[in-house]
């Protein structure tokens, strides 16, 4: 295994038993294969390559899939450790990621490595890195870990409750590309996370306050990267929890999703401007973990993890784990829609959906755990109308 090594994993095409659309599974490994999370750059060539993460021959390392040829090239010569999220930079051509409390730049074209900036302590773990869009600096959370007492089992969010009533000392940091100069922008003694940088605009991120949304008295924050200025973003007075905030293509708009702390069935979706000017929000009776969008006349939802030997999903309610599609009609959502039957787990961050828009806008990039472990899956989204509704019902 080294880097520019090609793979050719087999793609297996079908029929969705549900939409009747065509499914194209891009991976087949013994070993989990997932794209980036949801809000990170990651796509190439226009659109037609993305790099991605896998578990291939006993190591966790990056690739780059062309969509064209189906070609997947290694970009990573990783061993004995797992990388954090990437995310790829149009502005220098580069994927950020951290290893070994080390951010790396991976040059695109020649796959040459640098490390920009090291954690002095081993007690801070960094969170995902994110370029500004003029490429002049990474942003990042740096974590304070405190010890645990005894020796724990380490899962997903297996210590989400705990930050949240003992929040750690936490930064947010620029780290300048061509120095490695590091600068805090903001810190608190809070569980921050979430950090996303403005696709457009170099000076404006979000971050959030994390913890169960229900809890949480305010979720999503705006930052000046230059001046260290934050504020709130959609302010949450009332009864609502909201999260999963991500960038439009346009760096502008900011969509979300969440619900009513109260618990009742209804779920909503809204966008705003960074400066929360142009505010929309609706509601309705359908929930998914996590929504992308482009802009906001269309958006794609999850739906919730698959209960594989059971009818109870989420909070009792039924499962519903189908990509979905929701379209703006000019006055309301309508939908949703069933794209396809997805029946991931959501076990960890490699199996949940995280389905994005492919940047044409005209596919969806999801992953899955349905064949046991988790790959890669294209669908493309075809004539809206053409889509089988998701009923309350099932």
């Amino acid at each position: 295994m080294s880097k520019g090594k090609i793979y050719q994993d087999p793609q297996f095409r079908y029929i969705d038993q549900y939409s009747n659309r065509e499914v194209v599974q891009l991976t087949n490994y013994l070993g989990h294969s997932h794209h980036f999370y949801f809000t990170d750059e990651c796509w190439l060539k226009g659109g037609h390559s993305f790099i991605f993460k896998s578990d291939r021959e006993n190591a966790s390392n990056f690739f780059r899939y062309d969509l064209d040829t189906g070609a997947i090239t290694q970009l990573t010569d990783l061993r004995g450790t797992r990388p954090s999220s990437g995310y790829y930079s149009q502005a220098n051509h580069a994927l950020y990621y951290w290893a070994d409390q080390v951010l790396f730049e991976l040059n695109m074209d020649t796959l040459a490595e640098r490390a920009v900036y090291k954690i002095a302590s081993p007690e801070i773990r960094p969170g995902r890195p994110g370029p500004t869009a003029d490429g002049k600096y990474i942003c990042s959370t740096l974590v304070e870990y405190p010890p645990e007492d005894k020796p724990q089992i380490s899962f997903a969010y297996s210590r989400f409750r705990e930050f949240f009533k003992n929040p750690p000392f936490t930064q947010i940091v620029r780290i300048e590309v061509a120095s490695g100069n590091m600068d805090v922008i903001l810190e608190d003694r809070r569980y921050m996370t979430h950090i996303n940088t403005s696709p457009v605009q170099p000076d404006i991120m979000t971050y959030c306050h994390e913890g169960p949304w229900d809890w949480v008295e305010q979720r999503i924050w705006g930052l000046n990267v230059q001046t260290g200025e934050t504020w709130k973003i959609r302010p949450q007075e009332g009864d609502v929890s909201v999260g999963h905030e991500y960038w439009f293509a346009d760096g502008e708009r900011i969509g979300y999703h969440g619900n009513t702390r109260t618990g009742d069935d209804l779920h909503l979706f809204g966008s705003l401007k960074w400066d929360n000017s142009d505010h929309l929000e609706r509601r309705f009776p359908f929930r998914s973990i996590h929504f992308h969008s482009l802009d906001m006349e269309l958006i794609v939802g999850d739906g919730t993890p698959a209960a594989v030997f059971a009818t109870a999903g989420l909070e009792g309610q039924p499962a519903r784990p189908f990509i979905q599609l929701f379209k703006w009609n000019g006055k309301e959502y309508v939908g949703p829609k069933i794209l396809s039957f997805h029946r991931s787990t959501f076990n960890d961050q490699h199996a949940h959906c995280h389905p994005r828009f492919t940047p044409d806008g005209k596919s969806i990039l999801y992953t899955s755990d349905l064949t046991a472990y988790s790959n890669m899956y294209l669908v493309d989204l075809g004539d809206f109308e053409d889509l089988p509704d998701l009923t309350l019902d099932g």
